[in-house]
């Protein structure tokens, strides 16, 4: 089955494989498409997430060491908030200039700022870029993104995305000083614009999300992601706004545990098929963090990329129900065998 096969390619990792049991799915004694929807579900292994985290500290220690700049250092994106779908998954690392923060309106400085913003971060950039080239002479260094600058090969087992930026204290974080309300902007090299991001609060409010949902919403975007991967670009929608619909499933149809986990994809099928027949529902979505609608903005998903999702969500429900057309005739009376104890490993 050529899912299970993309699924298998794209959660395995050879330099740390052979340390561990196997997945789950790879032992259950289910059909294809249950097996390919369980295992698409489940979290990365905790030691491939870990040698991705271990990349990045490399490269952040190296440009610790070079940089002339004072800056800091923090992680974004889907690994951080273990939503990644691939045992190397890229991974963001935020390299944050010291000396300077924006602050929210209607905050004012002390004492402002007397420098130019754009100026320095182009400064920080090119010490990244000097840095980089410097610590890893053999790797490919690609400065021609508008954000990020993308490390890959030579001795690094995982993509880095260094990502220049300056922190913005908003007002809730000011009020508060919980770091969850900080954010980012992030430097275009391009436009010369700063742009807001807040990855401590996304990643706050996913965990609120799955602990609400016992673990079904990251189940669920996982999926919904996996689909996406494996659609040989039918669908185009990002895993941002793929985690954004997710997010908006509401809680009571993703409290389904082991053994009833198809009820996940149902929940996951009838939420977009409404989606794709509801405007206003539609049209009603955030992100998890707020700061935009899931469609219709310049970044948002599109109703096409919808119907597209929605048609594979469709499939893979459908061979499911026909491969096991003697066991159910609905997903949420669905019940998966799972096995009980892991292989040893010699």
């Amino acid at each position: 089955m050529r899912r299970l096969d993309l699924l298998e390619q794209r959660r395995y990792d050879q330099a740390v494989a052979a340390t561990l049991g196997g997945e789950i799915y790879k032992r259950m004694k289910d059909t294809e498409s249950v097996r390919y929807t369980i295992g698409a579900m489940q979290p990365i292994d905790s030691e491939y997430t870990k040698n991705t985290f271990a990349q990045g500290d490399r490269v952040k220690n190296q440009l610790q060491e070079r940089l002339r700049t004072s800056a800091e250092f923090e992680y974004q994106g889907s690994v951080t908030t273990d939503t990644h779908i691939k045992a190397k998954s890229d991974i963001d690392l935020l390299v944050i200039r010291k000396g300077w923060i924006w602050l929210e309106p209607p905050q004012t400085p002390e004492s402002p700022y007397q420098g130019d913003p754009a100026a320095d971060m182009r400064q920080l950039r090119g010490e990244s870029v000097s840095a980089l080239n410097a610590a890893f002479p053999q790797a490919s260094l690609d400065d021609s993104g508008s954000n990020a600058l993308t490390l890959s090969g030579a001795s690094l087992s995982r993509v880095v995305d260094v990502v220049p930026a300056s922190w913005y204290d908003t007002n809730e974080y000011t009020r508060t000083k919980d770091k969850t309300h900080r954010s980012v902007k992030v430097f275009n090299k391009v436009t010369g614009e700063f742009i807001a991001n807040t990855p401590f609060l996304h990643k706050a409010r996913i965990e609120t999300k799955d602990q609400a949902t016992r673990g079904g919403f990251r189940k669920a975007a996982r999926l919904m992601k996996s689909l996406m991967y494996d659609s040989d670009g039918r669908v185009a929608m990002s895993s941002y706004n793929i985690v954004g619909i997710a997010y908006n499933i509401p809680d009571q149809q993703l409290l389904h545990q082991t053994p009833r986990e198809l009820a996940i994809l149902e929940a996951c099928f009838e939420f977009c098929s409404l989606l794709v027949i509801n405007a206003p529902l539609r049209d009603s979505l955030s992100v998890p963090d707020v700061s935009r609608k899931v469609f219709g903005s310049a970044q948002g998903a599109t109703v096409e990329q919808l119907n597209a999702l929605t048609k594979e969500l469709a499939d893979l429900r459908k061979d499911i129900l026909n491969e096991n057309v003697r066991s159910f005739k609905k997903l949420a009376e669905a019940r998966v065998e799972y096995p009980l104890v892991a292989p040893t490993v010699w």
